[in-house]
């Protein structure tokens, strides 16, 4: 495996411990923006993985996973894909007040968050069977 999919993979891991360190802490537009991120970098190190290129400097999860299945047929199990979608808008709405339509801290409720947070491990666990079987090279 390349080192660059290994860093991806490993801040993504990263990512999700600070997620759950926010969601324990009720800091939930926090939490939504770190799943986001780690569904991002995931599917970043899957690019280099999986078809063998540098990924493209997008952060639309949805754009990233619709790129890569069409380069390399990849594909999450339906239950994941179907929900990418969701995680799109923390890159921005829980960062930006102008983008919130107010503070970042009041648009993302326990209810947004867990689910942003599940879907983020349910990605890195799926993920993490092709840096498994790609270890050696690193």
């Amino acid at each position: 495996m390349r080192r660059e999919a290994y860093l991806w993979f490993r801040s993504a891991e990263d990512d999700i411990l600070d997620a759950e360190v926010f969601f324990s802490h009720r800091r939930y537009f926090r939490t939504a923006f770190f799943a986001q991120q780690a569904v991002e970098k995931v599917l970043k190190a899957l690019f280099i993985v999986i078809a063998k290129e540098d990924p493209p400097k997008i952060h639309t999860v949805t754009e990233l996973y619709r790129v890569l299945k069409n380069k390399s047929k990849f594909s999450f199990p339906e239950e994941i894909e179907n929900q990418l979608y969701f995680l799109n808008k923390y890159y921005t709405v829980s960062r930006y007040p102008d983008a919130a339509n107010g503070l970042p801290s009041e648009s993302v409720d326990g209810v947004e968050a867990g689910r942003a947070l599940k879907l983020a491990k349910d990605v890195f666990n799926y993920g993490r069977r092709y840096f498994e079987q790609d270890q050696e090279d690193i």
